[in-house]
């Protein structure tokens, strides 16, 4: 497998209700490794309601938790990104440019996005760093292309991601987390009842 793909999460199957989520699964290609992984999502988004988002981000040894609303499924995970790695970015990131195409034909086709972001402090001539996801799903697709350019941004810019992460609020005790998570998967389908 190229150093750009890897296998790690996935698959994020769209509901009719207009809601997607990810959990772990072996079959789904992603951009490269870095100091964050995608650890799961779920975003929901009609023509009749605001666009959310909450996801679990994994990296310096715990997981980083965010929810938002946004202008679609993509806006709303995207600004779900910023809030989970605030600590970590800064001023933030600014979305430079944005592609999606498909690779392979019909309803089988995995979605391809690249992506570029930019420090928002950086100045106009400050490097755009790059990020690419694959997967069936866009909006997993887009998620980790994000991520993926997040990485390297903070990787160039030698950001000392343990020291922030030792730095920031401490982490939930995982019982109390794996209770919350528990809790989360079994009011999902009500919600789904409930937003349909």
């Amino acid at each position: 497998m190229p150093q750009s793909a890897a296998r790690v999460h996935g698959p994020a199957a769209a509901e009719p209700t207009g809601r997607a989520s990810s959990r772990p699964d072996s079959n789904a290609v992603v951009g490269p490794r870095g100091a964050f992984a995608v650890e799961r999502w779920s975003a929901t988004s009609g023509n009749s309601r605001p666009s959310r988002a909450s996801l679990a981000l994994r990296g310096a040894g715990r997981t980083w938790r965010a929810h938002s609303d946004g202008n679609g499924g993509v806006d709303a995970l995207l600004r779900a990104v910023d809030t989970a790695l605030a600590p970590f970015l800064g001023e933030g990131v600014e979305l430079e440019s944005f592609n999606v195409h498909a690779v392979g034909t019909g309803h089988d086709a995995a979605a391809s996005v690249s992506l570029s972001v930019r420090a928002r402090s950086a100045h106009d001539h400050a490097p755009a760093y790059t990020g690419r996801g694959v997967h069936t799903n866009v909006l997993e697709a887009s998620v980790i292309a994000y991520v993926d350019a997040i990485n390297r941004l903070l990787a160039h810019a030698a950001v000392d991601v343990a020291a922030i992460a030792a730095a920031a609020h401490p982490p939930r005790s995982r019982a109390k987390g794996l209770e919350h998570e528990s809790r989360q998967r079994h009011l999902e389908p009500l919600m789904g009842l409930y937003n349909s």
